[in-house]
């Protein structure tokens, strides 16, 4: 496949995530910034700060600041002290959310489940490993690009 075939799969996947999303961010009121924010703090409690959402979801940083400060004041999320480390501040989906989490964990279940469909669990296996071997190229790649800097 060539990269701007890949690249083109990725945004069609973000295009068809995002129209699956929608419902759900209708239902709730919430835009597609705060619903990712949301949906990562949820599903990856250990990357649970400001600083993980952009780095490791690959947000920018103004949107996920916008998007945390709309969910706290939604009450959908809250921000506490890290107790090792006052200077951490670590961000917890709260109780009010547990609807639009629900709703959005069966999304990512179906989504996942329809993208899987025809696909042995052979095939997946090699999927995987070979997106590893992507994963680690992109990271060499970019720690060899940063050098350049």
């Amino acid at each position: 496949m060539t990269a701007i075939k890949m690249m083109a799969v990725g945004r069609k996947l973000v295009n068809v995530y995002s129209g699956l999303s929608l419902p759900i961010c209708k239902k709730y009121g919430i835009n597609q910034s705060c619903f990712d924010v949301l949906m990562f703090c949820a599903n990856n409690p250990e990357y649970n700060t400001a600083r993980d959402i952009c780095a490791v979801r690959g947000i920018k940083s103004g949107i996920a600041s916008v998007a945390v400060e709309t969910l706290i004041k939604k009450e959908l999320l809250v921000r506490r002290d890290d107790p090792s480390d006052r200077r951490i501040r670590r961000l917890y989906p709260t109780e009010k959310a547990d609807g639009i989490i629900a709703d959005g964990r069966k999304m990512q279940k179906d989504f996942a489940a329809a993208l899987r469909k025809g696909i042995t669990a052979e095939e997946e296996e090699i999927f995987e490993r070979v997106n590893e071997k992507i994963l680690d190229n992109i990271m060499l790649f970019a720690s060899e690009d940063q050098k350049c800097l």
